[in-house]
């Protein structure tokens, strides 16, 4: 009779007769572009069976050979699988397989990370529209995590006033030319810089032209520019080979005291020179340019007249009755004579109201100083019989041979009350809490005449 079998050791056999298992986990691995991550593969009882790795289907390496011809992988430390500098590419799953019967099977997940990448609509980064339209500026960006995405304005703020919005599109209503500028879609998910992506949005409208100055004075002789600012977009189609097209009204130019020369800023500025003035370049002139939008002009006036004079005497008179009145004017041409008009106001409860609709005009001849230019006139004169603790408005007018020029800014003055000169000069500034109740209403009166 034979012996019965040895169970234990039938049991338990050799240790290559043991079925390989996996000490590792199957997991997700999360790692920033460009780093290296390592996929542990720990097998115990592996015996004579080969390891492999697999990135989907495709063998990356066996036993401990590497086949795939990428010098970023590497095996370590046994079976774990190093991938260098990692790519999007390597997004994928990874599975280490043991070839033994039944095959076993380890599958990792490899999550890359990345900062954003954004594009722009339209890609070219350009968007041309006319004001008064509405636009939609857009962008799409990619990332992972997914990122947030803002708009901003590269200068300034927003059309709404915001400095930011969020959101992949941004509406813009009822353009004007001031919302032109570059737009940026700005996209952020904690990786590295934000992902920055640009539109640049130009805005057609019609021609806009400001003047340099409205009324040029000047005299026979002189030599003088009138210059015209043109904006727009796109650019004036230009109606003469200047770029802008000049008028004068009632006659034609002389070439050879009126030229345009070449333009500045950005062939913006334009300018119309006029050389060795006459009495017949007086008059109005005006630029105009147009362009597919629209047309504009700006109008000039020359003229021989003066200036408008500025009245440089303060708004308390030194006397109850007297005030000494003084001024300064521009003329290109001797002044002959001035005008001056003023008349008597009150305070009420809202500012200033008429005691008299009519005004008090004194002629007054030429006779104060010139300076070494000529073109600089000063004159004083003193106003007297006036009331005492009275609000004044005043105005001063200036003739040469070309006639009477704009009159100048109203003067607000006030005299002082009867006796407050002598009291002034004779009181210490101890005791200028005492002075007299009319004074005290001289100075009130001063004050508002100032604020007015």
């Amino acid at each position: 009779m034979e012996p019965p079998p040895n169970r234990a050791i039938a049991e338990v056999g050799s240790p290559s007769e043991l079925r390989p298992e996996f000490l590792s986990q199957p997991g997700v691995f999360s790692v920033r572009e460009g780093d290296a991550v390592v996929l542990p593969c720990s097998v115990r009882h592996v015996g004579k069976y080969p390891v492999v790795w697999q990135q989907g289907k495709r063998v990356l390496a066996a036993r401990s050979i590497i086949i795939e011809s990428d010098q970023r992988l590497s095996l370590v430390d046994g079976h774990n699988l190093r991938i260098d500098g990692v790519t999007l590419a390597d997004a994928a799953q990874y599975s280490c397989l043991v070839s033994s019967k039944p095959l076993i099977e380890l599958t990792h997940t490899v999550d890359v990370l990345y900062s954003p990448k954004v594009t722009t609509v339209p890609e070219s980064g350009q968007l041309i529209t006319d004001q008064g339209s509405n636009v939609t500026l857009e962008c799409t960006a990619e990332g992972n995590p997914q990122p947030a995405i803002t708009w901003r304005k590269q200068h300034g703020t927003l059309p709404s006033g915001d400095l930011e919005r969020p959101g992949r599109k941004l509406h813009i209503s009822r353009i004007v030319r001031e919302m032109a500028g570059v737009y940026e879609c700005v996209a952020d998910n904690g990786l590295g810089s934000p992902g920055v992506g640009s539109v640049s949005l130009q805005v057609q409208y019609p021609p806009e032209i400001e003047v340099e100055r409205s009324t040029i004075y000047t005299g026979e002789g002189m030599e003088v520019k009138l210059v015209c600012t043109v904006i727009a977009i796109p650019p004036a189609t230009l109606l003469v080979p200047d770029e802008v097209s000049w008028e004068r009204q009632g006659s034609p130019f002389d070439p050879d005291r009126h030229f345009t020369p070449g333009n500045d800023v950005g062939g913006t500025r334009h300018t119309l020179t006029i050389q060795n003035v006459r009495s017949e370049d007086f008059g109005k002139y005006s630029c105009h340019a147009k362009n597919l939008l629209g047309a504009a002009h700006g109008n000039m006036d020359v003229t021989g007249v003066a200036d408008r004079a500025v009245i440089t005497s303060g708004p308390i008179s030194t006397a109850p009755e007297q005030y000494e009145l003084s001024w300064k004017v521009e003329s290109f041409s001797p002044v002959l004579e001035y005008k001056v008009a003023y008349r008597p106001v009150r305070a009420n409860g809202s500012g200033l109201e008429l005691v008299s609709r009519r005004w008090r005009e004194v002629k007054v001849p030429s006779t104060g100083s010139r300076t070494g230019t000529g073109v600089l006139y000063r004159q004083q004169i003193p106003l007297s019989k006036l009331q005492p603790t009275t609000a004044y408005e005043l105005y001063v007018q200036a003739k040469n041979k070309h006639g009477w020029n704009a009159v100048s800014d109203t003067l607000h003055f006030s005299t002082i009350a009867s006796g407050e000169a002598l009291e002034s000069r004779s009181l210490s500034s101890s005791a200028a809490g005492g002075w007299r109740s009319e004074a005290v209403l001289a100075a009130l009166l001063a004050s508002v005449l100032t604020l007015c």
